[in-house]
């Protein structure tokens, strides 16, 4: 099988270090399902991984683990490996968080030089009162399908949390951006706090007061010359693409009913006009954006057979299940009833 997403990222795309998937062939091979069929599913080359530092596509990075949880039929395959792999997914990150004095400090670390990491993508951290949010969320809108990133990336947090804290700590709460699954329970089991879904972003809440604690091992003395490498590699990482991060912005507005080119002409702090001669320069209509990303999300929306058509029409920012049925029919020829009927077959 000829792979679909080569080693080498297409320029346009954001990409990700191998490092970040470091382990996965024999977590896959744990779990029950061949890791050659999986990454062979994600078309991926098996030695992918074999180079820490390379960079793959992050879209691909994705689908691996969608297809990874598909094959091996755990529905939170990759939560369960970002609280596996807790730091060592996150490479030289990780390290350097590791070697500061104090939690509040590796948090620091941990978001000013996570794009050497993992490009198009944040991790901020925000204090509200006596709470903490620590926020993460791929900014590129041309990557649909993320849930299983989205949980994987809260475990490593998670994970990096109770070294510090203790492994009996649990946040206050979680977030996720993506919406319920039909294993929510187990996700909360794993997480050991309460979770919402179809947040602003992914999401670990927990005690301001958690950030004065000191850091198992620091190491100034590494931390300096780990600060110096990664400040090269953030800084050689590829700015936002303004098509993916319009897409993502498309995708917050669907689920708050706000999908117009004016509101995110302002959020992305341009004129209407001008926002509309930038997309088109790009080859791309905004009203086609939108259409091609609802058309994408409804189609797995409607491979969760625990979602009702009428949430589905609402997440796709429809505002009731009539025009929903009318733009699924048009895309493809049969109503969402009649196409799920047909995945159930």
């Amino acid at each position: 099988m000829t792979p679909r997403h080569a080693a080498i990222p297409d320029p346009a795309l954001p990409g990700i270090q191998a490092v970040a998937a470091t382990g996965i062939a024999a977590f896959i091979a744990a779990h029950g399902a061949a890791a050659g069929r999986v990454f062979a599913t994600a078309g991926l080359a098996p030695d992918t991984f074999a180079h820490p530092h390379h960079r793959l596509p992050l879209v691909a990075y994705c689908d691996l683990f969608e297809q990874a949880a598909r094959q091996t039929g755990i529905d939170t395959f990759g939560l369960r490996f970002g609280l596996a792999r807790a730091t060592d997914a996150l490479g030289e990150v990780g390290d350097l968080a590791l070697t500061a004095p104090t939690l509040a400090a590796a948090l620091a670390a941990l978001c000013r030089f996570f794009p050497a990491l993992q490009e198009h993508s944040s991790l901020t951290l925000h204090r509200e009162g006596a709470l903490v949010r620590l926020d993460y969320q791929i900014r590129d809108g041309r990557i649909v399908q993320r849930r299983q990133d989205a949980e994987l990336t809260i475990g490593v947090l998670v994970a990096l949390l109770r070294r510090v804290l203790g492994a009996s700590w649990a946040p206050e709460a979680i977030e996720f951006e993506h919406v319920r699954p039909a294993g929510r329970a187990g996700v909360e089991t794993l997480l050991g706090a309460p979770v919402g879904f179809s947040a602003a972003a992914n999401t670990v809440i927990f005690r301001a007061t958690a950030l004065a604690a000191p850091m198992p091992a620091p190491d100034l003395r590494r931390a300096g010359a780990l600060e110096a490498r990664l400040a090269h590699e953030a800084a050689a990482a590829r700015p936002d693409d303004l098509v993916g991060e319009v897409r993502q912005q498309i995708r917050a507005a669907l689920v708050a009913g706000t999908v117009g080119l004016a509101p995110i002409a302002r959020r992305q702090g341009m004129s209407e006009p001008s926002l509309y001669r930038a997309l088109r320069s790009r080859g791309v209509e905004f009203s086609e954006l939108v259409r091609a990303l609802r058309r994408e999300l409804a189609l797995g929306y409607l491979a969760e057979p625990h979602l009702s058509l009428t949430e589905i029409a609402l997440l796709l920012g429809y505002s009731e299940l009539s025009a929903f049925s009318r733009a699924f029919r048009a895309w493809t020829g049969l109503s969402p009833a009649a196409w799920r009927r047909r995945l159930d077959a």
